[in-house]
């Protein structure tokens, strides 16, 4: 029963007990890893290896793939995401200076946590919080009423508002792609539309549960975000523009017999749109072909039902293979291989 209940570990700690921390991780891992969806992991600004990446990937399948964490030495976010029809994990871990502060929010057993953090706060829906330190000491709400003096009656101070968080921005791939997919202005009278923010949310909810990480840090757009946009850019077909209107000069008007007609012209049948344009669907729409038997392109345009067959084998290779089924519009390496032994 216990397992099946919300529960939350919020956890703070030295950036000196960044290995201690480490060990509470691996067993928290341990404990909730679902084989077939497993975990992934998404590392900003760190040291893997020994070797600085801004942004560094990585997909836990097994336990014996926990042990990847001891090549991180540093970072700056570290987040771990498992999402399944019955579970959903995440693990954020943040480094400001010299503090690690980790939230945990997952579905499982319960895991000692009072050992590993200076100060750790654990919840779930069945007690009341509790509170405990590095010495294993556990304290309740009431006794940590007491140990901390701010909260005994006092004078109360004016509370001074919260600024606003800032607005973010969209970004110029966010807005290309939604114009692209749409036709529609993503931008008026210099805001965005709600057609816009409603369609940036879906997207946004989207990459989180089908690849994991963020879609901006700091502001700016992350290179997997940009990556997963790109994939869904579809190479628009080319627009015949209306053919000008001859202006006949003032002069000429109303002399019927001057003005004379244009010479009639083979009207010349519209060529279907070559299919080989539609890169990087080539490959996708050859499999599938062999696959079904059906035509994933018809008209000039894609299938319904193959678009709906790419996504379930772009989201079977995230959840198997781990890593990106295109990079820069093109299909990767390793997502072709995948494709090939369907």
């Amino acid at each position: 029963m216990s397992e099946s209940i919300p529960k939350e570990i919020i956890g703070i700690a030295y950036a000196s007990e960044w290995e201690h921390v480490k060990q509470f991780i691996k067993a928290l891992l341990e404990l909730t890893l679902d084989s077939e969806s497993g975990y992934s992991l998404n590392t900003l600004n760190g040291i893997v290896n020994n070797k600085k990446y801004k942004e560094y990937d990585y997909q836990i399948k097994s336990k014996a793939q926990i042990k990847f964490l001891n090549s991180i030495t540093d970072f700056e976010k570290l987040s771990f995401y498992q999402y399944s029809e019955y579970k959903r994990n995440i693990i954020d871990i943040s480094k400001y200076k010299d503090v690690i502060v980790l939230n945990a929010q997952y579905m499982g057993p319960e895991i000692d946590h009072t050992n590993y953090f200076n100060f750790a706060i654990y919840l779930d829906s069945f007690v009341l919080p509790y509170f405990s330190d590095i010495k294993g000491n556990v304290y309740e709400c009431n006794e940590i009423m007491e140990l901390i003096p701010r909260f005994k009656t006092q004078t109360p101070k004016k509370i001074k508002k919260p600024k606003l968080p800032e607005k973010l921005e969209s970004s110029k791939s966010e807005i290309e792609t939604y114009e692209k997919l749409t036709e529609k202005n993503a931008i008026w009278h210099g805001s965005e539309t709600n057609s816009f923010q409603k369609w940036k949310m879906k997207v946004h909810k989207e990459f989180r549960e089908k690849l994991g990480g963020f879609p901006y840090y700091k502001g700016k757009i992350t290179n997997k975000y940009d990556s997963y946009l790109n994939s869904l850019i579809k190479k628009p077909l080319a627009k015949t523009s209306p053919p000008k209107k001859t202006q006949v000069s003032k002069k000429l008007q109303g002399k019927k017999s001057i003005v004379r007609k244009p010479m009639s012209k083979k009207i010349e049948d519209k060529k279907k749109p070559d299919v080989k344009k539609l890169e990087p669907l080539n490959f996708e729409a050859t499999i599938y072909n062999k696959l079904t038997a059906k035509n994933a392109i018809y008209g000039g345009r894609i299938t319904k039902a193959f678009e709906n067959w790419k996504l379930k084998m772009q989201k079977g290779f995230v959840q198997e293979i781990g890593g990106k089924p295109y990079y820069k519009g093109a299909i990767t390496q390793k997502y072709e291989k995948y494709l090939k032994s369907l």
